[in-house]
């Protein structure tokens, strides 16, 4: 790649701190291994955050028509890309991403700064969880109308009936049946 040492090590170093590889002293560089118990801590974690997210959004009444409009876009999007008929190699990925800024923008709107930074944080986990059950699920449709029924949720003020949609949401049908902890 006619490059040096030093931006490849960096590059290491920063996909290190997302979580996607592990430095093993005098062995080299490994892509994180992330088991079933990792799955489930990380979405613990994102459970109790988002739920949080959603709790502020609705008592502090801070989304409008318009922020409705635009995450009904994003779930808009995620149902027109599970209806491609292609590989699902080739849509996953991009899937996956609207997936995580539909999220993203719920975060951005509870203004909860420490909260949003450490779910970005999480983000490539969080991607990597998501594109797991994406395959294990293989029902794009059905995993991009849950966040319709979150929306709904929302609009209405039902925090306990988001809470639950957004339970479905998070836990697939392959993986053990877990309540997170919250």
């Amino acid at each position: 790649l006619q490059i040096s040492r030093a931006p490849v090590r960096e590059a290491l170093r920063e996909l290190e701190g997302q979580g996607l590889l592990v430095f093993v002293p005098r062995k080299g560089v490994f892509v994180a291994n992330f088991d079933q118990e990792d799955m489930l801590e990380i979405y613990d974690i994102r459970y109790m955050l988002e739920y949080r997210v959603m709790e502020i959004l609705i008592e502090q009444n801070k989304l409008n028509e318009t922020d409705f409009v635009n995450l009904r876009g994003f779930v808009n999007e995620m149902v027109k890309i599970s209806e491609h008929g292609l590989k699902l190699e080739e849509y996953v990925a991009s899937f996956s991403e609207n997936d995580v800024a539909f999220h993203r923008y719920l975060w951005n709107k509870a203004n909860r700064k420490w909260s949003a930074r450490i779910l970005r944080n999480l983000y490539y986990q969080l991607r990597l969880a998501m594109i797991q059950d994406l395959i294990i699920e293989h029902d794009l449709a059905r995993s991009a109308a849950m966040h319709y029924e979150i929306v709904d949720c929302l609009e209405k003020r039902d925090l306990d009936g988001a809470k639950e949609a957004f339970i479905r949401h998070i836990v697939t049908l392959e993986m053990k049946k877990i309540t997170p902890q919250g």
